[in-house]
């Protein structure tokens, strides 16, 4: 699935989250004129992210599942585009803060590679996979995280829970 969404935050904040985060360690892969590459590693976990900063945009791809986030400048916003299973859209770790300027379920999807609905907006589509047998009846616990925390919890005019880990004392 393929899906756009404008986010609330700034280019350059996000590039200064991914150099300054205490939430992951950052390891420089390679720069060249106008690309930064570079690995963000999670202390607690075997995970990890791939980080592109270009002049203009930045790309992410999540190591585990291959998903991807690309934010870049349109005109006067800046827009996320993720490619990805629905159930992950914004549930790893190694993402600097984006929040969705809009309810998330808004979002038109561009593309989909399971379903013939595109140009629908991400509740409908949801809605359609679960209808086609994607359901969460078919899994125990939400111990399967992320595969059942969007289903479970998807609710209109919430927002989605920041993917910065928070220590309860």
């Amino acid at each position: 699935m393929r899906i756009q969404f404008e986010i609330k935050e700034k280019l350059a904040d996000i590039v200064k989250e991914i150099f300054t985060s205490e939430k992951w360690i950052l390891q420089i892969t390679g720069e060249y004129d106008g690309l930064k590459r570079m690995i963000l590693k999670d202390p607690h976990y075997d995970s990890q992210a791939y980080i592109e900063i270009w002049n203009s945009e930045i790309h992410i791809k999540t190591a585990w599942s291959n998903y991807t986030y690309r934010i870049f400048q349109k005109e006067h916003a800046v827009i996320c585009e993720y490619c990805g299973a629905y159930r992950g859209l914004l549930e790893q770790n190694l993402l600097p803060q984006l929040t969705p300027q809009q309810n998330i379920l808004d979002s038109v999807v561009l593309e989909t590679s399971i379903s013939t609905m595109y140009n629908e907006p991400l509740r409908q589509y949801i809605t359609e996979n679960v209808r086609r047998g994607n359901n969460i009846q078919t899994r125990k616990t939400v111990r399967h995280h992320p595969t059942v925390i969007v289903d479970e919890f998807v609710k209109e005019g919430v927002p989605i829970p920041s993917p910065i880990l928070t220590k309860q004392d």
